[in-house]
């Protein structure tokens, strides 16, 4: 067999054997199945029917984005969104898509776990967009009931302003440069209204991952929408639009500066993304999580 586990047990024998052997072999198995894995998330995601990489995206986001430092409950660790009780919050409608297009995955690598595989599919999304590199560790382990699912009512509601933004991500340890940086993933990706209630995409190419959503935000004009829907904004062609939370980053004087900074350096911006969302994904995960990203560095 390939597979992670399989390696490190031969490995983890041999340093028995001859201890000079360096621990870091044991995580070298780790990046080989890493990027095997990517490859097959990409062919699940990336199909003649269309590109569902803003979905895998957002399915490792959401994942990730219910992790509370101040009890360690949350996080990708767990996949708890298979359970109801947190499938069924609002803020995940629609990713039943996403989870059943990676199942897949498990089946032909049964020994990562789904929380490995979704954090894997988050990364792969971006990287296959054009985005940047993104450090996974693995070693995450699932729940077997939803009795880990944390509380409904995590993730950011987008109505919200800059307060909001702070509250939910402050809670996971993030400061302001790195909500802005995470707030670029709206690169990616269209609200639908039956899912959320907003409707369009944030740029002129929802499948490519660059910097345009912050230069939309500074160089367009953003006005409500007159529309049946919540409150949302959109630029003068009505083409695009663009949500209450990310007005909230251009009418901030403490977010501004890192919109005007991203929007005219998109490798500060692929940097610094690359290091939240690689955090985000790993809040909340065993410490063997972090070694494994470690070693494949």
């Amino acid at each position: 067999t390939s597979s992670a586990s399989h390696y490190r047990t031969l490995i983890a024998t041999s340093i028995a054997v001859y201890p000079t052997v360096s621990l870091t072999i044991i995580m070298s198995a780790d990046k080989v199945t890493a990027e095997a894995v990517k490859e097959e998330i990409v062919g699940k995601l990336v199909t003649p029917a269309g590109n569902a990489c803003p979905l895998g995206v957002r399915l490792a986001w959401h994942s990730a984005g219910t992790y509370d430092k101040n009890d360690g409950t949350g996080g990708t660790n767990g996949a708890t969104m298979r359970y109801e009780m947190e499938a069924n919050d609002g803020a995940n409608a629609g990713l039943e898509k996403a989870r059943d297009m990676v199942v897949a995955v498990k089946t032909k690598y049964p020994d990562m776990s789904i929380s490995d595989i979704w954090a894997l599919t988050g990364a792969a999304a971006v990287e296959k967009t054009g985005g940047p590199k993104i450090p996974v560790g693995l070693g995450r382990v699932d729940q077997t009931d939803c009795t880990k699912c944390p509380p409904n009512g995590r993730l950011p509601d987008a109505t919200q302003g800059a307060q909001h933004l702070r509250d939910v991500f402050y809670r996971q340890g993030f400061n302001d440069q790195e909500i802005v940086a995470l707030s670029g993933a709206h690169t990616l990706g269209s609200c639908h209204k039956d899912r959320s209630g907003f409707e369009g995409p944030w740029t002129n190419d929802p499948t490519k991952f660059d910097n345009s959503y912050f230069t939309n935000l500074l160089e367009l004009e953003w006005t409500p929408r007159e529309w049946d829907g919540p409150l949302q904004y959109q630029d003068p062609s009505g083409e695009l639009m663009m949500l209450p939370t990310d007005l909230a980053l251009i009418q901030d004087e403490k977010f501004k500066p890192f919109v005007e900074l991203y929007a005219k350096d998109q490798e500060a911006f692929f940097k610094d993304f690359s290091a939240a969302f690689s955090k985000l994904l790993s809040n909340g995960c065993p410490a063997s999580v972090m070694k494994s990203m470690e070693a494949m560095a």
